[in-house]
């Protein structure tokens, strides 16, 4: 199985989107690692894009060791570009790290999951898992998780949301006003499925926020569902 190559494209066209993002003031992702304050914990972002989130944590954590790794070689080339502080950034794959195993006191990945797509759902699902199977691999013992993925509430519209995203896709159609953009493919959680993938992979939510995404835009595009943005910290089963 290997990650689509629309995912690619799509977030190098979008590269500017991300260039000017500021550090985050006080969002999940940073009020999560209060616990390690003080300490010189090696936390590695997935899908970090151009490391604004990094950027936010070596504000307030000047000791952490920070490596960020995304799939588009133009984010992280930009990342080296915009972002001052002393990151480690790489090419890579989020489904193969390149790291050895219990690397990382803490791993951040924040809405990459559904962007692990293939020709098809079932395929898709498993690579999902693969993923979460992968974070678990890279983390030290007493490690934390930071994850945000968009869920939807009924597993049949999720399946409808990507095939319905792969058939726009093919057809090179963009339709911002409904949040479907060029090339972009998601495989939607079911929030059930979010917790079920969490039980499999011998991972526990220990903090969560699960915040309603409003406007008829998202339900059009989503087929009348609710949308969640679902921020959680987890931890290994012990």
């Amino acid at each position: 199985m290997k990650v689509e190559p629309s995912v690619v494209s799509h977030f190098t066209a979008s590269v500017d989107r991300y260039t000017d993002l500021p550090s985050p003031p006080d969002d999940f992702a940073m009020r999560a690692f209060t616990p390690l304050t003080g300490t010189q914990a090696r936390v590695l972002e997935l899908g970090c894009g151009t490391g604004h989130r990094l950027a936010g944590l070596n504000r307030d954590h000047a000791d952490f060791r920070l490596f960020g790794l995304d799939i588009t070689p133009v984010m992280v080339q930009t990342g080296h570009r915009v972002r001052p502080a002393p990151i480690s950034f790489m090419i890579g794959d989020c489904m193969s790290v390149p790291f050895t195993h219990g690397q990382f006191d803490a791993i951040i990945i924040y809405n990459v999951l559904h962007h692990l797509v293939s020709s098809t759902k079932e395929e898709s699902n498993q690579m999902r898992e693969r993923g979460l199977r992968e974070l678990v691999r890279l983390l030290a013992p007493g490690g934390r998780i930071v994850l945000e993925e968009h869920c939807v509430n009924a597993a049949w519209r999720a399946s409808l949301i990507f095939f319905f995203s792969h058939l726009v896709s093919r057809l090179h159609l963009s339709i911002p006003a409904l949040h479907i953009h060029t090339d972009v493919v998601t495989n939607f959680f079911a929030l059930e499925e979010l917790h079920n993938a969490f039980t499999h992979s011998g991972l526990r939510v220990v903090q969560k926020e699960v915040d309603r995404f409003p406007g008829l835009a998202v339900r059009i595009a989503t087929f009348g569902d609710t949308t969640y943005q679902f921020c959680c910290v987890l931890e290994r089963v012990a």
